[in-house]
């Protein structure tokens, strides 16, 4: 056995040893003479394997098993939530502003002087009619309070027979 492979042997006993072959084996091949056989391929990426101490495999499960997990209302779900906080986070802080907006706008409005002058004459126009309306009143009051006297002035009068 010659001084390269001796070299070549140690480094596939050490490329066995990293990548998890069965270094007992490979040191006993090296020590023999014998060519160490490179370690078996990984399966393909679409399995899942799992093997025991000893090196052999011992479960090989399909990758496609773990598809679909999470049920698919579970992701509607999920994404709906996830909508409503960006609605409301966005939502919240606009209809404040909104609403700050109306306020300012409903208690700065003023009245104008033509307005203003109107309103002056309309209470002026009342003021007027209550004070006819009083006059009134009292003329009632008056040419009431005159018949029922006269109506007792002609009781005295009538005899006590008469037709009252």
């Amino acid at each position: 056995m010659s001084a390269t492979d001796t070299k070549s042997g140690e480094q596939l006993m050490t490329t066995m040893m990293t990548q998890g072959g069965n270094a007992a084996t490979a040191q006993q091949a090296a020590a023999q003479g014998q060519a160490v056989i490179a370690p078996e391929p990984p399966p393909p990426p679409r399995t899942f394997t799992i093997r025991g101490r000893d090196g052999l495999q011992t479960i090989t499960i399909p990758a496609n098993t773990f598809d679909n997990v999470i049920p698919q209302q579970v992701v509607d779900i999920s994404i709906a939530f996830f909508i409503t906080m960006a609605i409301i986070i966005i939502g919240f802080p606009l209809a404040r502003a909104f609403a700050r907006r109306m306020d300012r706008r409903g208690g700065s409005a003023q009245i104008s002087n033509e307005v203003s002058s109107q309103l002056a004459h309309l209470n002026q126009a009342v003021d007027a009619i209550a004070l006819e309306v009083e006059r009134i009143s009292e003329g009632q009051r008056f040419t009431t309070r005159l018949l029922s006297e006269q109506k007792e002035a002609a009781r005295q009068t009538l005899p006590s027979g008469a037709n009252r």
